[in-house]
């Protein structure tokens, strides 16, 4: 589909450094920067959305088409903490996790102890 637009004498200047530095017409250079911008602008309303709590992990994945585990690179990458419970939430799993291997650390030292 054709479609014409407007552009400032600088923007166009860019476009076109950029169309050289690539051996591309302007036109491929134009198609190129929307669509590379648009991904851009999807990837960072995903996050702000993931920042949220809006979105969980595997949504963020899905929204931007990427496995789980290149949604986690990508947030990483990107300074964004992967973990996005409460910190008291954290914080209580994180206790239930230790007296539990607290727990099996005694019962086991129990039964080494009969032996």
């Amino acid at each position: 589909m054709r479609v014409n637009t407007v552009l400032s004498a600088d923007l166009l200047e860019r476009v076109d450094a950029f169309a050289r530095a690539r051996h591309e017409d302007r036109s491929t250079a134009i198609r190129q920067l929307v669509d590379f911008a648009l991904r851009e602008l999807s990837t960072e309303d995903a996050i702000a959305a993931y920042r949220g709590g809006r979105l969980t992990l595997r949504e963020f994945a899905h929204a931007l088409n990427v496995d789980v585990w290149a949604a986690h690179d990508l947030l990483a990458a990107r300074g964004v903490a992967v973990a996005q419970g409460a910190a008291t939430e954290t914080a209580a799993a994180l206790a239930a996790v230790t007296r539990t291997l607290r727990a099996r650390g005694r019962r086991t030292q129990r039964a080494t102890k009969r032996r």
